[in-house]
């Protein structure tokens, strides 16, 4: 069994291990700091996973072209309740771009996006659906055959009827015309065609229609309605997650290859489904070439077990180019394990053009290997398996 002594006096066990199930063990730290440790790095793998969700990329792009003050908040759809869409869209895309609340809240939970209140609204105690009527109710009967209406009283005889009963201005009741200060408008109130009750304030019965039950106005759920927008002060990571991969996938494309993002491939040996943040497969003379992307992000700098992860998923899988994003960069025990294991290395992802044009120069050259009738008399030195690194310049 092989073991590495890390700076701090941590041990790593790295051999014949799945990576995903690398412990370190540190001695003498408190276990307070170790639990804090490792929840950071149980936040950074999930978030790395998010910025390769299509989904994800997708609206963190648009909410990086559309500026810092672009939110996304709440509107209300007959048929659904409160959706949540980007803001500034045209309404033909609105119904494509519909966001849920969970996806939201998970993304505000990475850090990703800031969660702030918006407003409130009513929900169903049961399923706290929005989609709800209400409908008023007779306090003595609980009928909903209820009639707005208003009442008039004719004084001489003491009539007290709804004004439509007074036909042709003639009290139903004596037949007298009414006349002015013979009668008064007692304003509007309820009349229940069920049993005849006659109130001026109504009950009211509320309707689900999501899940069809009743229940009243006191019963209501109070739910809140936040909304959304980038969290400005991740705004260069999550800048440099989304840049790289969309350089690195139009890049690609351009160049014939066929991307999964994410790309998802069972190991030979293990059988386990492996997740990268990028593969992409060519064929060059009936022969394939595959390049397997992964990246790491941290707010200082990477650590070796997301690389030993890497790494152990490359050995899995045949893989021609195997490449790793480092955000901000490696430490120095994880660049060693890039060297070793012929890794192309780019860190620092300041100069989009330049990384794009150096990963084309390796795949040209893989491909002239390939390529018989295109291979120079001499091959180049400086081939990509001499540990090409990408760093800012």
């Amino acid at each position: 069994m092989k073991k590495k002594t890390n700076q701090g006096g941590a041990v790593t066990d790295i051999t014949n291990q799945d990576p995903s199930t690398i412990k370190v063990l540190t001695v003498g730290n408190n276990s307070e700091q170790v639990e804090a440790s490792n929840q950071e790095d149980k936040m950074e793998l999930a978030r790395r996973d998010a910025y390769i969700d299509p989904k994800t990329r997708d609206l963190l792009r648009q909410l990086l072209q559309l500026g810092d003050k672009a939110e996304i908040t709440p509107a209300y759809d007959p048929q659904e309740g409160f959706v949540y869409r980007m803001t500034n869209l045209d309404q033909k895309d609105a119904g494509a771009n519909k966001l849920s609340i969970e996806f939201l809240g998970n993304l505000s939970a990475l850090n990703l996006l800031e969660k702030k209140f918006f407003d409130t609204a009513s929900g169903c105690p049961y399923c706290e659906s929005t989609i709800m009527t209400m409908h008023t109710r007779c306090p003595r009967c609980k009928s909903h055959d209820i009639l707005k209406t208003s009442l008039t009283e004719h004084i001489p005889c003491g009539n007290i009827d709804p004004k439509e009963n007074y036909i042709e201005n003639r009290c139903p009741k004596c037949g007298e015309l009414l006349v002015n200060g013979k009668f008064r408008n007692m304003g509007r109130w309820y009349v229940c065609k069920a049993c005849s009750e006659r109130f001026e304030n109504p009950e009211f019965d509320l309707v689900c229609h999501h899940c069809s039950k009743n229940f009243t106005l006191k019963d209501v759920q109070v739910l809140e309605l936040p909304k959304f927008s980038l969290n400005l002060a991740r705004k260069k990571e999550i800048r440099q997650n989304v840049a790289s991969l969309e350089e690195i996938r139009v890049l690609l494309a351009e160049l014939g290859f066929k991307i999964e993002i994410p790309g998802l491939v069972t190991g030979q040996k293990s059988g386990m489904q492996h997740r990268f943040s990028l593969i992409a497969r060519k064929e060059v003379n009936r022969q394939p070439i595959v390049i397997a992307l992964d990246h790491a992000i941290s707010e200082t700098e990477i650590q070796p077990q997301p690389l030993i992860l890497y790494v152990y998923k490359i050995s899995e899988v045949k893989v021609d180019i195997p490449i790793f994003i480092a955000i901000p960069k490696l430490n120095a025990d994880a660049e060693k394990i890039a060297e070793g294991n012929h890794i192309l290395l780019i860190e620092e992802l300041n100069d989009q053009k330049e990384i794009a044009q150096r990963i084309k120069k390796e795949i040209e050259k893989l491909e002239s290997q390939k390529n018989p009738s295109s291979r120079p008399d001499k091959e180049e030195k400086n081939s990509f398996f001499n540990k090409l690194k990408i760093k800012k310049v």
